[in-house]
């Protein structure tokens, strides 16, 4: 139930929109003076408020900035029967949801009031959802910082393991049966294939925190597309695939991200071969 606050010191006025209001379901009270209503606003709370603009005492304009330090989530629709340019500016720039005159109908009150709810309701559902973007955006950045810190952090042994199996398949610690050489090269080939995720894995998180480009330098392709195809050996040896490399004479280098391009067409290659 949304609640109002009635502030006119034509107390004819001032209760029967009271009691209309009370009618159409909200919680209504009133007050004759914007001391009255300071008291009032000091034990509850509205959604929204309309006050009469010119008052003995203090006017309306007074009392809008009082309210706004006390509940400043309350609409406030100021009225008048003496309304001039430079009093709805001064009531709109003050914080005013709407300005409506004096002789007015009780459907011209009743939608200015519930039009002001409405934006006052809309209003605070942004204030949500920008709070939720935030907090999005700090799940996604605690995101990316893990998945960076994990994959930085499975390189280091991956590349000793790497090392070590070079090291045994080459034959530096002496001859491997033949039922030797094929488990380690299955080991072997499975190091590779997780080194090559978790590098998939750092361009994904580095393309999230870099504009995208990055720094380019000169790439040539030929010698890259080699390399691709070199590494794929074993996959092209396994699957019996042969790979024919047609480049034309003279290619111009690209500039390029080239780790970034390396791991592209390694992709591709090898989803050929699949």
């Amino acid at each position: 139930m949304a609640s109002i606050l009635i502030v006119d010191d034509e107390e004819g006025l001032q209760t029967s929109l009271v009691k209309a209001f009370a009618l159409e379901g909200y919680r209504a009270a009133g007050a004759g003076s914007a001391l009255e209503a300071l008291r009032i606003l000091q034990q509850e709370t509205f959604d929204a408020a309309l006050v009469d603009l010119r008052m003995p005492g203090m006017d309306g304009i007074k009392l809008m900035e009082r309210m706004r330090e006390m509940t400043p989530a309350t609409v406030v629709i100021l009225m008048t029967g003496g309304a001039t340019v430079e009093s709805a500016v001064q009531a709109l720039k003050g914080g005013a949801a709407d300005y409506i005159l004096k002789p007015f109908r009780l459907p011209e009150i009743f939608h200015a009031v519930e039009r002001g709810l409405e934006q006052k309701r809309l209003k605070e559902e942004n204030l949500q959802l920008n709070g939720l973007n935030r907090r999005l955006q700090e799940i996604d950045q605690i995101k990316s910082n893990l998945l960076a810190a994990i994959t930085h952090e499975f390189r280091t042994p991956l590349t000793v393991m790497g090392g070590y199996l070079d090291l045994w398949l080459g034959g530096h610690f002496g001859s491997l049966s033949a039922k030797q050489q094929e488990s380690l090269t299955s080991v072997h080939r499975g190091v590779v294939r997780l080194g090559r995720l978790i590098s998939n894995l750092l361009v994904f998180v580095e393309s999230e925190r870099v504009e995208p480009g990055g720094k380019r330098l000169p790439v040539g392709l030929g010698d890259l597309l080699s390399d691709v195809v070199s590494e794929l050996r074993s996959e092209r040896e396994a699957r019996r695939v042969a790979i024919r490399m047609e480049l034309p004479r003279g290619l111009s280098p690209v500039l390029a991200n080239g780790e970034h391009l390396r791991l592209l067409f390694f992709n591709l290659v090898e989803n050929a071969i699949k």
